[in-house]
């Protein structure tokens, strides 16, 4: 079942993918959410936010899945941050060259925009974060 907090959870992991080599470490925090949860929490953000076709749904779920199966070892793995963050780039423009062969050009830049502002958040509070004395 997917709760607000695994939905929260794969935001965040959205958000990381765009900022990998600022905050690596965080990809710990979603070693408690399941690929399943995460691919069908992305496929319902994309949903919503991309305005995909019914056909277009299944498709994105499905690749979804299967790079949320891929980023399993990468979240649950004792590798370093920035190692993390090497291996989750790779698969995630793996990702993106699929989600472009279902995506028109249009939503797949509204991908592309979204997952930038989702960066300029994160990025806004890491700074905010430092600013207070944390890591």
């Amino acid at each position: 079942m997917i709760t607000r907090t695994s939905v929260a959870g794969v935001l965040a992991f959205v958000s990381l993918l765009a900022v990998r080599s600022a905050v690596g470490a965080d990809l710990d925090q979603l070693k408690d959410t399941t690929p399943e949860e995460r691919a069908m929490a992305q496929t319902m953000m994309m949903r919503s936010k991309l305005g995909l076709k019914e056909d277009q749904v299944p498709k994105i779920a499905a690749i979804n899945k299967k790079y949320a199966e891929k980023m399993e070892p990468v979240i649950k793995g004792s590798e370093g941050p920035l190692m993390k963050m090497r291996d989750a780039k790779g698969i995630e423009q793996e990702k993106e060259a699929e989600l472009k062969t279902v995506l028109s050009p249009d939503q797949f830049q509204k991908f592309q925009d979204m997952k930038e502002e989702m960066r300029e958040q994160l990025v806004q509070k890491i700074k905010e974060r430092r600013a207070k004395g944390g890591n």
